[in-house]
């Protein structure tokens, strides 16, 4: 429960909206660079070439996001859905045989909310981000998220297909996703 009260806390930091001179918030350049930097890291051609995120680089962004979250900095969708995923990537290494090994599931926790922010503030890719940010956590916790996750149609997530009778309802992890996804 401490857990999700931080998480809880993070995120609240990071709902202030400020206006840029017109009027509209506009996206963060140093969220931008920050999620380039996390996307170029895993790209094909980096896999391709053998080069891998290391646990510093990593750190780095995953600091850098905090900074801005507690700065107020965050400000459009864009910014929310770039902070989710440097978030939820960050809390994750790979391991020598490529299997992504989580740190820690209070960062799937924070990816969660941020995408549910991105999502309350229009972005379409928050919602189904949301759902796989909560599978992750499942994961990250020890859990079957294949049984207790979501699963996807289309980009619709589909809340615990794979469970029978009282599993359906059975929380795991102590965190229930399903009242944020209304």
């Amino acid at each position: 429960m401490r857990i999700i009260a931080v998480v809880v806390f993070l995120f609240s930091l990071c709902t202030v909206q400020i206006a840029g001179a017109d009027g509209e918030a506009t996206d963060s350049e140093e969220l931008k660079a920050l999620y380039d930097a996390d996307q170029a890291v895993r790209s094909e051609e980096s896999r391709k070439a053998g080069k891998y995120p290391t646990h510093q680089e990593e750190r780095d962004r995953r600091f850098a996001v905090f900074q801005l979250i507690t700065e107020g900095k965050l400000h459009t969708a864009n910014d929310y859905l770039h902070a989710g995923i440097v978030i939820h990537h960050t809390g994750s290494i790979a391991s020598e045989s490529g299997e992504q090994v989580s740190l820690g599931t209070e960062s799937k926790l924070l990816a969660f909310f941020l995408f549910k922010r991105a999502h309350q503030l229009g972005h379409e890719s928050g919602r189904p981000l949301m759902a796989a940010a909560y599978n992750y956590y499942l994961r990250a916790c020890g859990e079957d998220a294949s049984k207790f996750g979501y699963k996807f149609d289309g980009r619709e997530p589909i809340w615990r297909p794979n469970t029978e009778g009282d599993e359906t309802e059975a929380l795991k992890c102590g965190f229930d996703p399903r009242p944020h996804f209304e």
